[in-house]
């Protein structure tokens, strides 16, 4: 089982490692090379991002359909990942004699055709991950390992950048063709070598079909639903942070020159933490163990709104405890939505698109929210003006705090649901 395990849960690796220049390179990328201004990256970047979370339910209802003519999950998963390769390289290394408007085209069909790859191979990898667990012990295992595989990809992508400057002298062009080859080159390793090793019992449809189309049949299961505005709130709390991270270390912290400390800090607990919370959620059970790891999780922040300059090595904890409490985060929604599609595998992929949906709109709710406030409040990065300073602390740690509240209740009155 855990040789399974782990060529399954390998895969998560090159998913999470392109998720990091895309998230936080390609604006400064396409700034540099081609200068276009920020404000116009921005508005493609909507678009793009628009499209990218809109298309999910439409690829969990095509991807259930191929799994209803025998298609398998693996095979999609296949096909999907060499075109994200050749998205991914074609974004990063775009021909560098092209005129702002080429560049412009470039930039969207590039990344839009990697987003739709990514998400047709990340809606099916967790699908397969609902299907492969037969038991709640199961599903834990997998989840764990597949999120501590996803943390060293995230870890891998963020540091391989610096290597490849500091240690092999390349430029930003040539250090991004390297980021090209090692993706391709892991995501090769996972597909041909890893996945072809696990073995799934179960991905056919059942003989009795329903009438309704899959999306419908999904959006009828009241607990699906309940379970979605649980996560939604608890991505909300998440992603506020991580939105307003750069604003508070610089201008509530003034400790700009220790952020790669801290973020590495952060990684490095949450892989180390992911054993404990399998351990927690074997012995405990999903939601307790979760409910567990929120407490701890808002305590966390509760310090961390009362940080400043004069305190800032401090944050040191706070990226301690927050990065070993991610890791219950991480576990317990595809653990319990993999509960909830236990009894309607046919139906896996559409569940999972609609989380993975849900996932980019809590992300971009507390991403343009946080900016939209901050923007009307009249702040500027940089702008030392204690109100300033005081509605930051409140978008990165006192907010969150709430709505990690809101999750514990939500959570204690969903367990009626509980089959």
């Amino acid at each position: 089982m855990k040789s399974k395990i782990f060529s399954f849960s390998f895969l998560a690796l090159p998913l999470s490692f392109v998720g990091i220049p895309i998230y936080l390179n390609i604006s400064d990328f396409y700034a540099r090379n081609f200068d276009l201004s920020l404000t116009l990256i921005g508005i493609l970047l909507i678009f793009v991002r628009s499209f990218d979370a809109l298309q999910d339910p439409l690829l969990g209802y095509f991807s259930d359909s191929l799994a209803h003519k025998k298609i398998s999950r693996k095979k999609i998963i296949n096909v999907a990942s060499i075109f994200l390769v050749v998205g991914f390289y074609l974004t990063f290394n775009p021909p560098q004699n092209l005129g702002k408007l080429l560049a412009v085209i470039w930039f969207v069909a590039s990344l839009s055709l990697t987003y739709t790859c990514f998400n047709l191979a990340i809606i099916n990898f967790e699908s397969l991950a609902a299907i492969i667990a037969q038991n709640d012990r199961e599903r834990i295992f997998i989840n764990s390992s597949k999120e501590l595989f996803g943390l060293f990809g995230m870890i891998l992508a963020f540091i391989l950048p610096t290597i490849c400057e500091q240690f092999f002298d390349l430029n930003l062009n040539q250090s991004y063709l390297c980021l090209s080859l090692v993706f391709a080159a892991l995501i090769l390793l996972a597909t041909l070598v890893f996945l072809p090793r696990v073995k799934v019992i179960f991905e056919e449809v059942p003989q009795e079909k329903s009438r309704d189309i899959s999306f419908f049949r999904v959006l009828k299961n009241r607990k699906f639903l309940i379970f979605l505005i649980i996560f939604l709130v608890n991505s909300i709390a998440v992603s506020l942070p991580a939105a307003n991270l750069n604003f508070y270390i610089r201008d509530v912290l003034s400790a700009e020159k220790n952020y790669g400390w801290f973020l590495s800090i952060y990684f490095i607990s949450a892989c180390l933490a992911i054993p404990l919370w399998k351990a927690c959620f074997n012995r405990f059970g999903i939601i307790q163990s979760w409910i567990i790891s929120i407490i701890g999780s808002v305590l966390t922040f509760f310090l961390a709104y009362f940080l400043s300059a004069e305190n800032s090595e401090y944050f040191y904890l706070v990226c301690l405890f927050s990065g070993a409490f991610l890791g219950a985060d991480l576990i317990a929604p595809p653990s319990l939505l993999a509960q909830i599609t236990s009894k309607q595998k046919d139906l896996t992929s559409s569940y999972f698109s609609l989380w993975n949906f849900t996932a980019k709109l809590g992300l971009m709710i507390a991403a343009s929210g946080s900016l939209i406030i901050l923007g009307l409040l009249d702040y500027h990065p940089s702008n030392l003006d204690s109100g300033h300073i005081n509605l930051i602390s409140f978008f990165y740690a006192a907010l969150p705090c709430l709505l990690k509240i809101l999750v514990i209740v939500l959570l204690l009155k969903w367990k009626k649901y509980e089959t």
